[in-house]
């Protein structure tokens, strides 16, 4: 039986060392997302980086692999399946590969002088060390140059959209390794944030073929701007752009009503009133009247009436200024609505003016400001009323700081000296509590005056003196036959006392009794 079960775990041990001898280490092996600094083996450790590598065609491809222990030999392995020996690339064995400056830590890395095609893709370190080999793998991106970005429209010369409703518009990059980047620009404003990205694949080599499209609500005031699709990558010293100017189509844009202040009665006073329209208006007129919904009088765009004289300038992109030239203004022109009616293929506008001799009227805050300014003064009342709330009742920081009266309690002391010595101390805590109770109502308290507090205590002690004269039976006697007897009484601390404080010294404590003499004359004579 014994002889069995050692021939089973000698079997057992030459089948683990057999395992160990013939295992490889591989960095990659684990996960995908896992980044190894080094592996370990016994006492041999693989230093690799299997971060990926962009180099551009012609720039030097630094392969860094690096090991700690006795290492053999070392090879690097491309996805193609040739193989470079690092001690004979360090010789000058193979044309285009030297040996990097820097070996410390980088025993087993080598350099490709001149990056080319051929050399994207996968590349593998193999470090052989006795009876091991360690992996590491890494990805190796020779760029190809992207082609120039291309705006999918049907006008080079210009883009026509509808203004405020959404307009798709595409750029797209044909091939580039790895994929570009796109930004969106709108005259001097990143759009991009309205744009998506797709990248698919375009061949096997990591080539990639990218499109962007934008969709966005362009406004008149787009109008004449210049849409930029703007591409970044590794093999570009600078953006390369593909623009267009937009071409956005609205009717005349709305405005609110418009006064003009200060006309001098008497003066010629022309109205000049700026509008946007695209395309350009087909029909322009003034009109004017008691109200704006019944005008008095029509006067077409260009001409002259009268004391009129109309006109209509264009400023390029879609802006106008109509003018309304008014000879010897008087009252009743003030007095007059004035409305501008300007159509075009996309609709019409009425835009309302009004004519004033008056000044213009200061600037007037914003309902925002006003409310922000009641709320701040509300919040200033509020704090004042509590604050003379708390002066009033003497709380908070308002409250009196009372200062202990040395000869308050003396006579509460004296009264009970003689309960006391019967029956042993009072614990000191309740003393405490009793003056803290009485320090908290003191806040809720009104305090008294002054004058009011020093005749109260005058009452009282005139109210004791009286008090005592007449209830004493001996209050006519001679006070030289009254004695006054002394007692000393060692009051000595309880057992509570003695813990709370004992390096206290034991004190001794005086009780002053009155006593009074019995007539002895009486007791003689009833005996």
């Amino acid at each position: 039986m014994c002889k069995c079960s050692f021939v089973r775990v000698a079997w057992l041990a030459a089948c683990l060392a057999l395992a160990s001898t013939q295992q490889e280490y591989d960095v990659n092996q684990p996960t995908g997302d896992v980044v190894f600094n080094s592996v370990r083996s016994a006492d041999v450790a693989l230093i690799f980086d299997k971060s990926e590598i962009v180099v551009n065609p012609g720039e030097p491809l630094y392969l860094d692999c690096g090991a700690r222990g006795d290492v053999r030999s070392c090879i690097w392995e491309t996805e193609g399946g040739e193989i470079y020996q690092v001690q004979d690339v360090y010789e000058n064995v193979y044309t285009g590969l030297t040996k990097p400056e820097n070996t410390n830590g980088n025993e087993c890395g080598i350099v490709v002088n001149s990056a080319t095609m051929e050399h994207h893709g996968h590349w593998t370190c193999k470090v052989f060390v006795v009876g091991n080999s360690l992996v590491g793998k890494k990805n190796v991106i020779v760029t190809v140059k992207p082609t120039s970005p291309v705006l999918e429209i049907d006008d080079r010369r210009s883009l026509t959209v509808n203004g405020n409703s959404e307009t798709p518009v595409q750029c797209s990059v044909a091939a580039a390794r790895p994929a570009v980047t796109i930004r969106w620009f709108l005259g001097n404003r990143d759009v991009t944030v309205s744009a998506a990205t797709e990248e698919t694949p375009a061949d096997r080599g990591g080539i990639y073929k990218s499109i962007s499209v934008l969709r966005r609500s362009f406004e008149p005031a787009d109008n004449g701007k210049v849409l930029m699709c703007s591409i970044s990558h590794k093999t570009l010293l600078a953006p390369e752009n593909a623009t267009v100017p937009l071409n956005v189509i609205f009717k005349p844009a709305e405005q609110p009503l418009t006064t003009f202040y200060q006309i001098s009665p008497g003066s010629d006073y022309e109205v000049r009133f700026n509008f946007s329209a695209n395309p350009p208006p087909i029909r322009q007129e003034w009109r004017f009247g008691e109200s704006f919904d019944n005008p008095a009088k029509i006067v077409a765009i260009p001409s002259v009436d009268g004391r009129y004289t109309t006109g209509l300038e264009e400023l390029g992109t879609g802006m106008y200024t109509a003018k309304l030239l008014i000879t010897d203004f008087m009252e009743d022109d003030a007095n007059m609505e004035y409305v501008l009616i300007v159509e075009n293929d996309m609709g019409e506008t009425p835009y309302k003016v009004r004519l004033s001799m008056n000044e213009a009227p200061a600037e007037t805050l914003s309902g925002g400001a006003v409310a922000g300014i009641v709320i701040v003064l509300l919040i200033i009342i509020v704090a004042l009323c509590a604050a003379t709330y708390a002066r009033y009742r003497q709380m908070f920081c308002f409250a009196p700081v009372t200062s202990p009266d040395p000869e308050e309690g003396k006579e509460d002391r004296e009264e009970h000296s003689d309960t006391e010595s019967a029956r042993g101390t009072t614990p000191a805590h309740t003393a405490t509590i009793k003056t803290r109770l009485g320090q908290l109502t003191q806040v809720f308290r009104k305090p008294k005056k002054d004058q009011e507090t020093k005749l109260e205590d005058n009452e009282k002690k005139s109210l004791t003196k009286d008090e005592m004269t007449k209830g004493s039976p001996y209050n006519e006697r001679n006070p030289d036959e009254k004695e006054v007897v002394y007692a000393e009484l060692d009051l000595g601390k309880g057992e509570a006392d003695k813990k709370a404080d004992v390096k206290a010294d034991e004190k001794t404590e005086y009780a002053q009794i009155v006593g009074t003499l019995t007539d002895n004359r009486e007791e003689e004579k009833k005996e």
